[in-house]
């Protein structure tokens, strides 16, 4: 569907609740958009594509990111609102205030090791929160965090959870992808549906090694290469390329890149200890 008919179909959906401004992104599974609600708070609505939103089961995924929604934690994202009206599956929450880490990665294409240990650490904050609560994220990635001035905020917690509860294997045979290549552990390479928070600790692994390297660990033209590496290459190590990086901190990324879960850090809290001495909140 060209992105004009869309902006309109959004539109006449949601009028009357909310004001749609204009078209922010579009993504593997969703587009955004910049809106007002009511009482003229900026808020941002992801519409989940129309191909993907038939695949799934509407009900079940409004239940399932509905209780993801029940989160509260200052480095997540809220959800607002959701809703499925003239075949439009959609969510909202707040418009976050900054740059997305992956902006920031193509400004700046390294971090120094403190900045990067402290967005990590907040993420990873986060992350424990949900956990906690049965929730994985799924699709931790640099899109996926944004640096905001209170500090890392990540949003579409449960999005991928949603998607991957309500559809089942036929997300997959439908061709839509359950996360991000470049950050998949490897038991989501492998096609996993069941996973728990030791997949989003890997992915994070991913996240601070390319904040650090300028890189991720594996990098193909071939998404089908890049699972492949995850599930069978063992991860270089950072310092291969940023020989200045502590050992500790290359360690701790090592462990988090283990192919097996049981070999990863068990919970984020762990990570994130690990990580506090490198970041200048510590």
């Amino acid at each position: 569907m060209p992105p004009r008919d869309l902006l309109g179909r959004v539109r006449a959906a949601l009028a009357g609740r909310y004001e749609i401004i204009t078209q922010i992104g579009r993504g593997g599974n969703a587009t955004l958009f910049g809106a007002f609600d009511q009482d003229r708070r900026k808020i941002a609505i992801k519409v989940m594509h129309p191909e993907l939103a038939v695949t799934v089961g509407a009900e079940r995924f409004l239940r399932e990111i509905r209780y993801a929604g029940q989160l509260d934690h200052p480095h997540i994202a809220p959800l607002l609102d959701s809703g499925d009206d003239d075949y439009l599956l959609w969510f909202a929450m707040p418009f976050v205030a900054g740059e997305s880490l992956r902006d920031l990665l193509r400004r700046e294409r390294m971090l120094t090791v403190d900045v990067a240990a402290r967005l990590a650490c907040e993420t990873l904050d986060a992350l424990e929160h949900a956990h906690r609560r049965g929730i994985a994220h799924r699709d931790i990635k640099p899109d996926n965090i944004i640096c905001g001035p209170d500090g890392a905020v990540l949003v579409d917690l449960g999005i991928a959870r949603a998607i991957a509860q309500s559809g089942e294997d036929r997300v997959t045979r439908s061709g839509f992808v359950v996360g991000t290549e470049q950050y998949m552990s490897p038991e989501q390479a492998s096609g996993a549906v069941e996973v728990d928070g030791r997949t989003d600790l890997y992915s994070m692994g991913v996240v601070l090694f390319e904040a650090l390297a300028g890189q991720p660990p594996f990098s193909s033209p071939s998404a089908a290469a890049v699972l492949d590496m995850h599930q069978r290459r063992p991860a270089p190590s950072v310092r291969d390329l940023r020989p200045d990086v502590p050992d500790a901190l290359a360690w701790a990324i090592a462990r988090a890149l283990e192919k097996g879960p049981a070999d990863r850090w068990q919970t984020a809290a762990e990570m994130q200890a690990a990580l506090l001495p490198f970041s200048r909140t510590a």
